[in-house]
């Protein structure tokens, strides 16, 4: 999908109020947080709402979660326990088949989106597919570089970059707006986006002073690196 005239930013792994708050008024356009537990950036969901709760109005709200091993109900449950923070994404960051994404895309409210994660490793063929695969039942979807595989235990947020070519494809081919994450920091973010064109990027560790904790002026980097 061609990419919208000016990249959006989602600044995530939030853990608290000080940090949401900081890249809201650098400009961020989406502030996501993490509810996966045994993750390094995980909050849960009554921390996630007092984040949602001071953001400003206009900035979208999202909430990261895998649901490929969860049994059907409890994840129709987890999905209302999302919506009621008052996040309107919600990003599926597992290997969740398409069948179930089809099933939680039937129970959600319609003015919450849905995000699906792609994980691209160096088979670009395979990875082509699945983003195909989940595109007509999402409202967007997000390439990260593949990390369970490497034994990390991680769904995100690792700091490693991905082959872009792989992922300019995806955008090129995919007819949603294709969010790219993986390795991007305020110094590499403007390269990224003129060769791949994606509708957004999507920051975590590149942004931080430690993990857990955002640093202010990278934040600010990152964004200003975006809109030149």
């Amino acid at each position: 999908m061609s990419q919208n005239t000016t990249t959006k930013v989602k600044i995530c792994g939030n853990t608290n109020v000080e940090d949401a708050l900081i890249a809201a008024e650098a400009g961020a356009d989406a502030i996501g947080v993490i509810n996966v537990t045994d993750t390094r950036r995980y909050i849960d969901l009554e921390d996630v709402r007092a984040i949602f709760d001071a953001l400003p109005v206009f900035v979208s709200k999202v909430v990261v979660v895998t649901l490929d091993n969860v049994p059907i109900g409890a994840a129709h449950d987890k999905i209302k326990s999302i919506e009621d923070t008052g996040a309107d994404c919600i990003q599926l960051h597992g290997e969740e088949p398409v069948e179930l994404v089809a099933d939680l895309r039937a129970c959600t409210e319609s003015s919450t989106r849905i995000i699906k994660k792609i994980g691209v490793s160096g088979d670009k063929e395979k990875c082509l597919e699945n983003a195909l695969a989940y595109e007509n039942i999402v409202d967007s979807i997000l390439v990260d570089t593949a990390a369970i595989s490497e034994g990390t235990g991680e769904t995100g947020g690792t700091g490693k970059q991905h082959d872009w070519n792989i992922s300019k494809e995806i955008v090129e081919r995919v007819k949603k707006p294709v969010i790219l994450a993986g390795g991007l920091n305020p110094d590499n973010v403007a390269r990224a986006i003129a060769l791949v064109k994606p509708y957004a990027v999507d920051v975590s560790s590149g942004v931080e002073r430690e993990l857990r904790k955002k640093d202010a002026v990278k934040v600010k980097r990152f964004i200003e690196a975006t809109r030149k």
